[in-house]
């Protein structure tokens, strides 16, 4: 079996090390985000060994399709914020999103770089801790884009008060 989409890899990281707390995590995260999503895909993916990544959708799509369900569950407790707060939350959900979209391509360029194994576990170790790095990252940002998108506390609003309240107030020579 080749590795031809970023669902083949996540299957394999799922297959290779089902008791990683960062590949379950990953995979069995319930709310209406991407690693849910993944879920989905790994599922079909690990049950048909048959499937083919031709019928799979593109993961640039299917990540549009995360980020509008992710986007419209919070929608209404959105809505009920000032306009800073809206304003604050979209930039960095736009922030979060490409950087998504980047370790996604990076991913794929990967899978595409070792494309000659003939599974996930015949990867080099230091390509199998990459993808891993890849999929925590892409765990993060997905965690902290889904509570800026429902209107949820986030680390990232925090950092960008203090970075502004510091830049605001210098500290003294």
């Amino acid at each position: 079996m080749r590795f031809h989409s970023t669902a083949a890899i996540l299957s394999c990281l799922a297959s290779v090390n089902t008791s990683s707390s960062v590949v379950s995590a990953f995979t069995s995260h319930s709310c209406l985000g991407r690693s849910f999503h993944h879920t989905i895909v790994l599922s079909s993916v690990w049950n048909n060994e048959e499937s083919s990544s031709s019928r799979a959708r593109p993961p640039s799509r299917e990540l549009e399709q995360v980020f509008e369900v992710s986007s419209s569950a919070g929608a209404e407790v959105i809505a009920k914020m000032d306009l800073q707060e809206r304003t604050k939350r979209a930039m960095l959900a736009e922030l979060l999103e490409d950087r998504i979209f980047e370790l996604v391509d990076e991913l794929e360029l990967l899978i595409k770089l070792n494309d000659g194994y003939e599974s996930f576990s015949e990867f080099p170790v230091a390509v199998r801790e990459e993808a891993l790095e890849i999929a925590k990252q892409t765990k993060a940002l997905q965690v902290q884009y889904d509570d800026l998108v429902n209107g949820r506390p986030s680390i990232l609003l925090d950092l960008e008060g203090a970075v502004a309240n510091d830049s605001l107030n210098p500290p003294s020579l």
